[in-house]
């Protein structure tokens, strides 16, 4: 049985307004699965296997909201890795073939940027991205 919320009462200065909610969450279903039972009629009580279908989507639904959380905070992590990653090559020398050409860059990186989730490492007057470096080294002592 599919349900579509269409929309959800929202209190604002002006008085309550409807604003859309594209999904149904945990405690929808749970509000759900409890009118039914409250409602249902006791000559015809609700078939144990639909019960159990019902409680087993609802484990289902828990379940992927704690993935997608877990997930979430598992991105946060990678983004503030690469992040740090591509930091910590300030200051080094490093040779790049930027773009697959024949061409590699070597040069001290002066800066570093975040551009559509990419790093972009300033390597003399040239931008590479983070992929793109195939070696480092500390920068020389003069």
């Amino acid at each position: 049985m599919a349900l579509e919320i269409v929309d959800v009462p929202v209190s604002g200065v002006n008085g309550p307004r409807r604003v859309p909610k594209q999904q149904l969450g945990k405690d929808d279903f749970l509000l759900l699965l409890t009118k039914q039972l409250q409602n249902q009629d006791p000559l015809q009580p609700a078939d144990n296997l639909q019960f159990i279908s019902q409680m087993a989507n609802f484990s289902t639904l828990e379940q992927m909201t704690n993935m997608t959380k877990t997930l979430e905070k598992f991105l946060a992590a990678t983004t503030s890795s690469y992040k740090a990653e591509a930091m910590s090559y300030l200051g080094m020398k490093v040779t790049a073939t930027p773009n697959g050409s024949p061409d590699s860059v070597t040069g001290l990186v002066r800066a570093v940027r975040f551009a559509d989730g990419a790093a972009i490492l300033r390597v003399g007057d040239r931008e590479v991205k983070l992929e793109e470096i195939q070696r480092i080294e500390f920068p020389d002592a003069t």
